[in-house]
């Protein structure tokens, strides 16, 4: 099962969450029969093809295909995720080619290939062979929503976010707008126009919390973003949220068992470490980072 447990058209064999220092980077090499594709969370630099220097900062990313020389250089404090994989698929190939990728482009939504990375951590635990089928699949999910993107740019279109595909209630979609502003049950509820008592039992029926409970839940979501993906201070968090620190931290505590700087100490123990999904990937060909 683990080897026939696999997508026929993609594969994913590496991934890495990694933290650049100013003036750090890759030199340059080449990668012969893979793809990457490097997204930049937080920072700047520039990506390097022969004598070409491209820009790239936060919310970018860029595809390097096979055999391309490349190399990286970021000009401050840097956060990636990198992502190495084989496309096996000649059709697919052809459509990459098409999309011609090879600079870097606008991402809007980072939150399908942090959740494949994600996997990739429990993947790296478990070895849990379904787990590595869905670190394939959803990997090309989000990869074909960018060539897609990509696709409907240049002919100018618009395509739906993935989000966007199953729809919140205005209920959700408004509690998710003010994840980081400060806001009373009373202000919600009169947004809507009903009575805060009301509006209470309404969110229970549809959501099964209370407004601010739901609202609290979405938080706590946001903040193990930030715990995991960036080195926001646990103050920077907390209020960004528009809380108090100490009730921030006794809320997480709470509700995940243990304080926000424990929660991050746990999830930096695979930051600019190797995770391999693929037993032939050989990490000693890989290029390593030059500070």
């Amino acid at each position: 099962m683990q080897n026939s447990v696999r997508d026929n058209q993609l594969r994913m064999l590496w991934s890495s969450r990694i933290d650049y220092s100013e003036n750090s980077g890759v030199k340059p090499h080449s990668h012969a029969d893979l793809y990457q594709l490097l997204l930049i969370i937080s920072g700047s630099g520039t990506v390097q093809f022969g004598n070409q220097h491209l820009p790239i900062t936060s919310n970018q990313y860029i595809l390097l295909p096979q055999t391309i020389e490349h190399g990286f250089q970021f000009s401050e404090d840097t956060t990636t995720l990198d992502f190495k994989f084989q496309i096996l698929c000649k059709e697919f190939r052809e459509l990459v080619s098409d999309c011609n990728l090879m600079e870097p482009v606008d991402i809007s939504n980072l939150d399908q290939f942090k959740q494949v990375f994600k996997l990739s951590i429990a993947y790296q635990k478990t070895k849990d062979s379904l787990l590595r089928y869905r670190i394939d699949v959803g990997f090309k999910a989000a990869f074909l929503f960018l060539l897609h993107a990509q696709q409907s740019a240049k002919k100018n279109q618009r395509i739906p976010e993935t989000s966007e595909v199953v729809s919140d209630s205005a209920i959700v979609q408004f509690l998710r707008e003010h994840i980081h502003t400060k806001i009373t049950l009373a202000e919600i509820a009169r947004h809507f126009g009903f009575h805060p008592h009301y509006f209470i039992n309404l969110c229970h029926k549809e959501l099964g919390l209370s407004p601010m409970h739901y609202l609290q839940q979405l938080r706590l979501e946001k903040a193990r973003e930030y715990l995991e993906f960036t080195n926001m201070s646990i103050d920077e968090i907390a209020d960004t949220l528009s809380l108090s620190t100490p009730y921030f931290s006794r809320l997480f505590r709470e509700r995940e068992g243990l304080p926000p700087s424990q929660y991050r100490e746990q999830t930096r123990t695979l930051v600019d470490k190797d995770i391999i999904l693929e037993q032939d990937f050989s990490v000693e060909m890989q290029p390593r980072r030059n500070n």
